[in-house]
């Protein structure tokens, strides 16, 4: 029986939502801050979440060079409605 290939990310595997059980497409948010510049990778629904935080945080100068990548490295960054 052959291996069963799983779907490839530039991470790897793409991440399985908790709430469905399906793969779901992973994106790179980078953002800087005074303690250094943060990256972190999460599905879209995680964008909305902490993308809303970061966003406050822009507004109050606490950080700031927001970016969101898909895995080809295209910015997508407003295409999420928490960056509009």
């Amino acid at each position: 029986m052959a291996a069963k290939s799983l779907p490839v990310h530039h991470h790897g595997v793409l991440r399985r939502d908790l709430r469905t059980g399906r793969f779901v497409k992973v994106y790179t948010l980078t953002y800087a801050a005074p303690s250094g510049t943060h990256v972190r990778t999460l599905p879209a629904r995680g964008i909305e979440t902490v993308g809303r935080v970061i966003s406050r945080c822009a507004d109050r100068h606490e950080v700031w060079d927001i970016a969101v990548t898909d895995k080809d490295g295209n910015d997508v960054t407003f295409d999420f409605l928490c960056f509009t």
